[in-house]
């Protein structure tokens, strides 16, 4: 069997999207891709990286293993089990790596399925997985022309207009209080608030001098930060393509996706509810109605049934491994 598996999704932002490039004082900037336009012209259009997505299927199916063995109740991994789980593990420089022990890794990808997909490193050696999974692009006039002509079909049978990248941006600011300014807060310490209070007058009074040393050194840890948003409902184009040489690569496929769509969360600030992303249309696979129990409707005859069955019925060979695994 070889069978190569591409699902397209339409994702929507269920809350602001919070995934940053870099950071330029206290203001972050959005994640953006360069899109040369048909004009020729160049645009930085908003994404959410492969690398994001790929890490969230991985952890998706870390947690689909560790359920179907048993292991969430009662933890007991090591380190090195941990890396490979939820980061693809690491070269050591321990072990024999000069001869590939085809027993070795057949063992491994048939407790750990879907390592054979994702790949990772372990017992001293690298494993290419057989899984791409793609940027998610943000749906807009600028990326328009290079996103699959079923998705501009999905958008104007439903009637959703397509918009510049930047109107899909929003700049927030916060700001982290100090809880010394406050002052029945203040009255808590054990000074009763003198050292700060000496602090605020030394620094009123460089203020009122115009010592920017003295004022800096004096100042309070109040932290004001602004950041970049993908605004909530924003539409974003995903795909993902993998090569099933099994009817278990495909259960463990259809798994770690299911997994991570039912309850995905992307990019940072997720504390305070940033990242929750939805499919809402797909290619490939189905996509139920909103109100129903799931995001993806894999049933057991994608094979996530089979995959369940087929960990649990090696819970005590995987617990085995994952105590001896060198990643």
């Amino acid at each position: 069997m070889r069978e190569i598996k591409r699902y397209e999704f339409i994702l929507r932002a269920q809350t602001a999207i919070a995934h940053h490039a870099e950071v330029f004082g206290n203001s972050a900037i959005s994640m953006r891709r360069k899109i040369r336009q048909s004009d020729g012209t160049f645009a930085q259009v908003p994404i959410v990286t492969g690398d994001t997505m790929r890490h969230g299927l991985r952890e998706a199916s870390a947690y689909a293993v560790l359920d179907a063995a048993g292991m969430l109740d009662a933890p007991a991994l090591t380190e090195a089990a941990l890396r490979l789980l939820f980061a693809g593990g690491m070269i050591t420089g321990r072990g024999d790596a000069s001869t590939i022990k085809l027993d070795q890794y057949r063992e491994m990808v048939d407790l750990m399925p879907p390592l054979a997909l994702l790949g990772g490193c372990a017992q001293n050696r690298s494993i290419p997985g057989r899984m791409q999974v793609d940027d998610a692009l943000l749906i807009c006039d600028e990326a328009r022309h290079v996103l699959p002509a079923w998705v501009a079909e999905h958008l104007v049978a439903s009637g959703q207009a397509v918009d510049s990248a930047r109107t899909h941006i929003e700049e927030v600011q916060r700001v982290r209080m100090d809880p010394s300014l406050v002052p029945d807060k203040r009255a808590l310490l054990a000074d009763g608030g003198a050292a700060v209070e000496k602090r605020m007058g030394k620094s009123e009074a460089a203020s009122a001098t115009g010592d920017a040393l003295a004022k800096d050194d004096a100042k309070s840890t109040m932290l004001p930060r602004r950041f970049e948003t993908v605004v909530a409902g924003s539409l974003f184009y995903w795909s993902l393509t993998a090569t099933c040489l099994s009817d278990l690569d495909v259960g463990a496929l259809n798994t770690m996706v299911a997994a991570f769509l039912s309850s995905a969360s992307v990019g940072g600030k997720r504390a305070t509810g940033h990242g929750r992303i939805v499919a809402v249309e797909a290619r490939g696979v189905p996509v139920v109605r909103p109100g129903q129990a799931a995001p993806v409707a894999l049933d057991d005859a994608f094979g996530v049934r089979e995959f369940r069955e087929h960990v649990t019925a090696r819970a005590e060979r995987i617990r085995a491994w994952l105590a001896g695994v060198d990643a």
